[in-house]
């Protein structure tokens, strides 16, 4: 398990990922960029950052510096957290964006899909990255289509589509553990670890 930095200066942020965090990780409050570098200049090992969007003037900034630390895996918090940032954080390689008061199990639930390779993005940024894309999708046969089953195609097309796995069981016939059978087997043979990122694929 990941070592934990929680970034804000906000009090009622900071209580509320210590509050959440108590009993399963260990955790390490700090609140000033520069404090946040030097940290991670003389800690190189593997870490989350729960970063606090609100608590730094030059969010871009922050990200391409925090690059430089590879071995630091980046959750960024908003109170507000808005789908607009979609293409942003993707191109910055922000593992999750969630609200900062996210409860306690959805927190949980974020670090142990991050710590598992995956990506975390709040519902309705992911559908709004989905719905986006779904416009300017071509349809093309992705690299990756060949290696599909028939069943499979049909379903990597669905969510290219934009629906959910309740939506595809309903739509094919199918129970929803069959489904999320399929997907695991799509994402795979894609190269992905999200809806969003098979998306992009169609491109």
């Amino acid at each position: 398990m990941k070592k934990i930095i929680l970034f804000t200066n906000m009090s009622s942020i900071k209580k509320h990922w210590e509050n959440a965090l108590a009993k399963s990780h260990l955790s390490t409050h700090i609140e000033n960029f520069t404090k946040l570098t030097q940290y991670l200049d003389e800690h190189v090992s593997p870490v989350i950052i729960m970063f606090d969007e609100m608590s730094v003037t030059d969010i871009q900034k922050a990200l391409l510096e925090l690059r430089r630390y590879p071995f630091a895996t980046v959750l960024l918090f908003n109170a507000l957290p808005e789908a607009h940032h979609a293409s942003f954080l993707l191109k910055e390689g922000i593992k999750g964006y969630e609200n900062s008061y996210i409860n306690k199990e959805n927190l949980l639930k974020m670090l142990y899909s991050v710590e598992n390779g995956d990506n975390w993005l709040f519902s309705d940024l992911t559908h709004y990255i989905i719905n986006k894309y779904i416009q300017n999708i071509t349809k093309d046969e992705p690299r990756f289509m060949p290696l599909l089953t028939e069943r499979e195609k049909d379903v990597a097309l669905m969510i290219a589509d934009g629906l959910s796995n309740k939506e595809i069981a309903s739509l094919e016939g199918l129970a929803i553990s069959t489904v999320k059978k399929h997907v695991g087997h799509i994402f795979e043979k894609a190269g992905v670890s999200d809806r969003v990122g098979l998306v992009l694929k169609f491109k």
